[in-house]
Protein backbone atom coordinates (compact mmCIF):
# COMPACT_ATOMS: atom_id res chain seq x y z
CA UNK A 1 0.00 0.00 0.00
CA UNK A 2 1.53 3.31 -1.10
CA UNK A 3 1.42 6.65 0.79
CA UNK A 4 -1.53 8.05 -1.17
CA UNK A 5 -3.61 4.95 -0.53
CA UNK A 6 -2.83 5.09 3.18
CA UNK A 7 -3.96 8.74 3.32
CA UNK A 8 -7.15 7.93 1.44
CA UNK A 9 -8.00 5.04 3.74
CA UNK A 10 -6.99 6.91 6.92
CA UNK A 11 -7.64 10.73 6.76
CA UNK A 12 -6.51 11.17 10.38
CA UNK A 13 -2.98 10.29 9.31
CA UNK A 14 -2.80 13.43 7.10
CA UNK A 15 -4.29 15.56 9.89
CA UNK A 16 -1.69 14.36 12.38
CA UNK A 17 1.13 14.95 9.90
CA UNK A 18 -0.08 18.53 9.35
CA UNK A 19 -0.08 19.20 13.09
CA UNK A 20 3.50 17.98 13.36
CA UNK A 21 4.71 20.16 10.47
CA UNK A 22 3.01 23.26 11.89
CA UNK A 23 4.59 22.67 15.31
CA UNK A 24 8.04 22.30 13.73
CA UNK A 25 7.58 25.54 11.76
CA UNK A 26 6.49 27.49 14.85
CA UNK A 27 9.45 26.16 16.80
CA UNK A 28 11.92 27.24 14.09
CA UNK A 29 10.41 30.74 13.89
CA UNK A 30 10.55 31.17 17.66
CA UNK A 31 14.19 30.05 17.81
CA UNK A 32 15.12 32.49 15.02
CA UNK A 33 13.40 35.45 16.70
CA UNK A 34 14.97 34.63 20.06
CA UNK A 35 18.42 34.54 18.52
CA UNK A 36 17.90 37.93 16.85
CA UNK A 37 16.58 39.52 20.03
CA UNK A 38 19.46 38.18 22.10
CA UNK A 39 21.99 39.54 19.59
CA UNK A 40 20.31 42.96 19.64
CA UNK A 41 20.35 43.10 23.43
CA UNK A 42 24.00 42.14 23.53
CA UNK A 43 24.81 44.97 21.12
CA UNK A 44 22.81 47.69 22.96
CA UNK A 45 23.62 46.72 26.53
CA UNK A 46 26.76 48.15 28.15
CA UNK A 47 29.54 45.63 28.53
CA UNK A 48 30.37 44.43 32.02
CA UNK A 49 33.72 43.46 33.35
CA UNK A 50 34.74 40.01 32.23
CA UNK A 51 32.03 39.82 29.54
CA UNK A 52 34.59 38.92 26.92
CA UNK A 53 33.60 41.71 24.43
CA UNK A 54 35.94 41.51 21.47
CA UNK A 55 38.19 44.56 21.69
CA UNK A 56 38.67 44.54 17.95
CA UNK A 57 34.95 44.89 17.17
CA UNK A 58 33.96 47.12 20.13
CA UNK A 59 33.37 50.85 19.59
CA UNK A 60 32.81 53.83 21.93
CA UNK A 61 29.69 55.97 21.59
CA UNK A 62 28.35 58.93 23.57
CA UNK A 63 25.18 58.47 25.59
CA UNK A 64 23.26 60.86 27.81
CA UNK A 65 24.45 60.65 31.39
CA UNK A 66 21.12 62.10 32.52
CA UNK A 67 17.90 63.44 31.01
CA UNK A 68 18.57 66.36 28.64
CA UNK A 69 15.78 68.83 27.84
CA UNK A 70 15.17 70.45 24.49
CA UNK A 71 17.05 73.74 24.24
CA UNK A 72 19.69 72.72 26.79
CA UNK A 73 23.32 73.30 25.87
CA UNK A 74 25.32 70.14 26.51
CA UNK A 75 28.22 70.04 28.95
CA UNK A 76 30.66 67.24 29.67
CA UNK A 77 28.63 66.31 32.76
CA UNK A 78 25.64 65.55 30.49
CA UNK A 79 27.57 62.94 28.49
CA UNK A 80 29.10 59.53 29.14
CA UNK A 81 31.08 57.15 26.95
CA UNK A 82 29.87 53.59 26.45
CA UNK A 83 31.52 50.60 24.76
CA UNK A 84 29.33 48.48 22.52
CA UNK A 85 29.69 45.95 19.77
CA UNK A 86 30.36 47.61 16.43
CA UNK A 87 29.61 49.07 14.07
CA UNK A 88 28.66 52.39 15.71
CA UNK A 89 25.16 53.71 14.90
CA UNK A 90 25.06 56.24 12.08
CA UNK A 91 25.31 59.83 13.34
CA UNK A 92 26.68 58.92 16.78
CA UNK A 93 29.61 60.64 18.50
CA UNK A 94 32.82 58.89 19.51
CA UNK A 95 34.05 61.62 21.89
CA UNK A 96 32.45 64.55 23.72
CA UNK A 97 34.57 67.27 22.08
CA UNK A 98 32.30 67.64 19.06
CA UNK A 99 29.09 67.45 21.11
CA UNK A 100 29.81 69.76 24.07
CA UNK A 101 28.27 73.20 23.59
CA UNK A 102 25.64 72.10 21.11
CA UNK A 103 21.95 72.54 21.88
CA UNK A 104 19.51 69.66 22.11
CA UNK A 105 16.74 70.06 19.52
CA UNK A 106 14.62 67.41 21.24
CA UNK A 107 14.45 65.72 24.64
CA UNK A 108 17.14 63.05 25.16
CA UNK A 109 16.60 60.34 27.77
CA UNK A 110 19.30 59.14 30.13
CA UNK A 111 21.40 56.32 28.60
CA UNK A 112 20.07 57.17 25.12
CA UNK A 113 22.70 57.35 22.36
CA UNK A 114 23.35 60.99 21.41
CA UNK A 115 22.95 61.45 17.66
CA UNK A 116 23.89 64.37 15.43
CA UNK A 117 20.32 64.94 14.27
CA UNK A 118 19.26 65.63 17.89
CA UNK A 119 21.80 68.46 18.35
CA UNK A 120 22.49 71.79 16.71
CA UNK A 121 25.12 74.47 16.98
CA UNK A 122 22.41 77.16 16.69
CA UNK A 123 20.10 77.69 19.68
CA UNK A 124 17.32 78.85 17.34
CA UNK A 125 17.08 75.31 15.98
CA UNK A 126 15.51 74.28 19.29
CA UNK A 127 12.75 76.89 19.02
CA UNK A 128 12.09 80.13 20.86
CA UNK A 129 11.93 78.44 24.28
CA UNK A 130 15.65 77.78 24.09
CA UNK A 131 16.31 81.51 23.66
CA UNK A 132 14.45 82.66 26.78
CA UNK A 133 16.91 83.60 29.57
CA UNK A 134 16.49 81.77 32.84
CA UNK A 135 13.89 83.41 35.07
CA UNK A 136 12.21 85.30 32.22
CA UNK A 137 9.29 84.67 29.86
CA UNK A 138 8.66 85.19 26.16
CA UNK A 139 5.90 87.72 25.44
CA UNK A 140 4.57 88.76 22.02
CA UNK A 141 3.63 92.40 21.31
CA UNK A 142 1.43 93.42 18.40
CA UNK A 143 3.19 96.18 16.44
CA UNK A 144 3.19 98.00 13.11
CA UNK A 145 6.23 98.87 10.99
CA UNK A 146 6.49 102.39 12.42
CA UNK A 147 6.51 100.93 15.94
CA UNK A 148 9.72 98.93 15.36
CA UNK A 149 12.01 101.71 14.13
CA UNK A 150 10.75 101.55 10.57
CA UNK A 151 11.22 97.78 10.37
CA UNK A 152 14.93 97.79 11.20
CA UNK A 153 14.42 95.93 14.47
CA UNK A 154 16.13 92.51 14.44
CA UNK A 155 16.08 89.45 16.69
CA UNK A 156 18.82 89.86 19.28
CA UNK A 157 18.41 93.65 19.60
CA UNK A 158 17.60 95.28 22.92
CA UNK A 159 14.76 97.78 23.21
CA UNK A 160 12.91 100.20 25.45
CA UNK A 161 9.12 99.97 25.52
CA UNK A 162 7.03 103.15 25.34
CA UNK A 163 3.25 103.09 25.89
CA UNK A 164 0.86 105.87 24.85
CA UNK A 165 -2.63 105.93 26.37
CA UNK A 166 -5.54 107.98 25.01
CA UNK A 167 -7.33 110.44 27.26
CA UNK A 168 -10.39 108.21 27.36
CA UNK A 169 -8.43 105.74 29.49
CA UNK A 170 -8.23 108.29 32.32
CA UNK A 171 -11.90 109.30 32.15
CA UNK A 172 -13.28 112.69 33.10
CA UNK A 173 -11.47 114.76 35.65
CA UNK A 174 -12.91 114.13 39.13
CA UNK A 175 -15.50 111.91 37.44
CA UNK A 176 -17.90 114.79 36.62
CA UNK A 177 -18.14 117.73 34.27
CA UNK A 178 -16.62 118.20 30.82
CA UNK A 179 -13.09 117.11 30.03
CA UNK A 180 -10.46 119.79 30.11
CA UNK A 181 -8.65 119.04 26.84
CA UNK A 182 -6.91 115.90 25.67
CA UNK A 183 -5.55 113.96 28.64
CA UNK A 184 -3.45 111.49 26.61
CA UNK A 185 -0.17 110.41 28.21
CA UNK A 186 2.94 108.56 27.11
CA UNK A 187 5.29 106.70 29.42
CA UNK A 188 8.58 104.84 29.34
CA UNK A 189 7.17 101.51 30.45
CA UNK A 190 10.12 99.08 30.43
CA UNK A 191 13.80 99.28 29.52
CA UNK A 192 16.52 97.06 28.09
CA UNK A 193 14.39 94.10 26.98
CA UNK A 194 15.88 91.42 24.75
CA UNK A 195 14.15 90.84 21.41
CA UNK A 196 13.70 87.10 20.83
CA UNK A 197 11.89 87.23 17.50
CA UNK A 198 10.57 89.71 14.96
CA UNK A 199 7.55 88.14 13.33
CA UNK A 200 8.54 84.52 12.74
CA UNK A 201 12.28 85.30 12.48
CA UNK A 202 14.25 83.92 15.42
CA UNK A 203 17.60 85.13 14.09
CA UNK A 204 18.98 88.35 12.67
CA UNK A 205 18.75 88.99 8.93
CA UNK A 206 21.50 91.59 8.85
CA UNK A 207 20.37 94.76 7.08
CA UNK A 208 17.06 93.35 5.84
CA UNK A 209 13.95 95.32 6.80
CA UNK A 210 11.22 93.41 8.63
CA UNK A 211 8.46 95.35 6.93
CA UNK A 212 5.98 92.48 7.15
CA UNK A 213 6.36 91.80 10.85
CA UNK A 214 3.20 92.25 12.90
CA UNK A 215 4.46 90.91 16.23
CA UNK A 216 7.66 91.26 18.24
CA UNK A 217 8.49 88.72 20.94
CA UNK A 218 10.54 90.00 23.87
CA UNK A 219 11.95 88.40 27.02
CA UNK A 220 10.62 89.97 30.21
CA UNK A 221 10.53 89.16 33.90
CA UNK A 222 7.25 87.66 35.18
CA UNK A 223 6.38 90.81 37.13
CA UNK A 224 6.55 92.88 33.92
CA UNK A 225 4.15 90.71 31.92
CA UNK A 226 1.00 92.21 33.45
CA UNK A 227 2.19 95.72 32.58
CA UNK A 228 2.89 94.69 28.99
CA UNK A 229 -0.48 92.98 28.67
CA UNK A 230 -2.41 95.99 30.00
CA UNK A 231 -0.44 98.47 27.90
CA UNK A 232 -1.09 96.43 24.77
CA UNK A 233 -4.79 96.21 25.59
CA UNK A 234 -5.48 99.87 26.39
CA UNK A 235 -2.69 101.79 24.72
CA UNK A 236 -0.28 101.93 21.82
CA UNK A 237 3.17 100.36 22.18
CA UNK A 238 6.30 101.65 20.46
CA UNK A 239 9.78 100.12 20.66
CA UNK A 240 13.03 102.09 20.64
CA UNK A 241 16.26 100.25 19.71
CA UNK A 242 19.16 100.57 22.15
CA UNK A 243 22.87 100.55 21.40
CA UNK A 244 24.11 97.03 22.28
CA UNK A 245 26.74 98.52 24.60
CA UNK A 246 24.24 100.79 26.38
CA UNK A 247 22.74 98.87 29.29
CA UNK A 248 22.13 101.83 31.61
CA UNK A 249 18.61 102.51 32.87
CA UNK A 250 17.22 106.05 33.03
CA UNK A 251 14.48 107.39 35.34
CA UNK A 252 11.06 106.54 33.97
CA UNK A 253 9.03 109.57 32.84
CA UNK A 254 5.40 110.15 31.95
CA UNK A 255 4.62 112.92 29.46
CA UNK A 256 1.21 114.62 29.11
CA UNK A 257 0.00 116.89 26.36
CA UNK A 258 0.65 120.06 28.35
CA UNK A 259 4.31 119.08 28.61
CA UNK A 260 4.61 119.60 24.85
CA UNK A 261 3.41 123.22 24.88
CA UNK A 262 6.03 125.92 24.16
CA UNK A 263 7.76 127.04 27.32
CA UNK A 264 6.19 124.29 29.42
CA UNK A 265 9.56 123.34 30.82
CA UNK A 266 10.43 126.84 31.99
CA UNK A 267 7.10 128.47 32.80
CA UNK A 268 5.22 127.57 35.96
CA UNK A 269 1.54 126.72 35.52
CA UNK A 270 -0.85 128.72 37.64
CA UNK A 271 -4.55 128.40 38.34
CA UNK A 272 -6.73 131.47 37.59
CA UNK A 273 -7.35 133.58 40.69
CA UNK A 274 -10.60 135.17 41.71
CA UNK A 275 -9.10 138.63 42.10
CA UNK A 276 -8.12 139.12 38.47
CA UNK A 277 -4.55 140.18 38.01
CA UNK A 278 -3.95 140.76 41.70
CA UNK A 279 -2.34 137.35 42.28
CA UNK A 280 -0.07 137.83 39.27
CA UNK A 281 0.91 141.26 40.49
CA UNK A 282 1.66 140.01 43.98
CA UNK A 283 3.77 137.14 42.59
CA UNK A 284 5.89 139.62 40.70
CA UNK A 285 5.08 138.22 37.23
CA UNK A 286 2.90 138.67 34.19
CA UNK A 287 -0.20 136.53 33.82
CA UNK A 288 -0.37 134.97 30.30
CA UNK A 289 -3.29 132.99 28.90
CA UNK A 290 -2.48 130.44 26.20
CA UNK A 291 -5.38 129.38 23.96
CA UNK A 292 -5.39 126.00 22.22
CA UNK A 293 -8.69 125.52 20.40
CA UNK A 294 -11.41 125.63 23.01
CA UNK A 295 -8.91 125.12 25.84
CA UNK A 296 -6.94 127.76 27.72
CA UNK A 297 -3.97 127.57 30.04
CA UNK A 298 -2.80 130.32 32.37
CA UNK A 299 0.90 130.72 33.13
CA UNK A 300 2.87 133.28 35.09
CA UNK A 301 6.03 134.61 33.50
CA UNK A 302 8.71 136.62 35.33
CA UNK A 303 8.70 140.40 34.85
Amino acid sequence: MNFVQRVQRNPFFLFGLSIILIAVAITLIWLNLSAQNEASMRQAAPPVAGSGLDAGSAVSVLVAARDISRGQALSEADLASRRMAGPAPAGSFADPVSAVGRVATSDIRASQIVLQNTLSGEPVAAGIAALVPAGQRAFALRVAEEDIAGGFLQAGDRVDVFATFPGAVYGQQAGIGPREGDRSKSALLLQDLQVLAVGAALSSKGTDVNSGARTVTVAASPDALARLALAGRLGHITLAIRNPADRDLVPAETVALEDLQPGAASLALAEPSNDGDGAASRSGGHRIIIYSGANQTTVTAPR
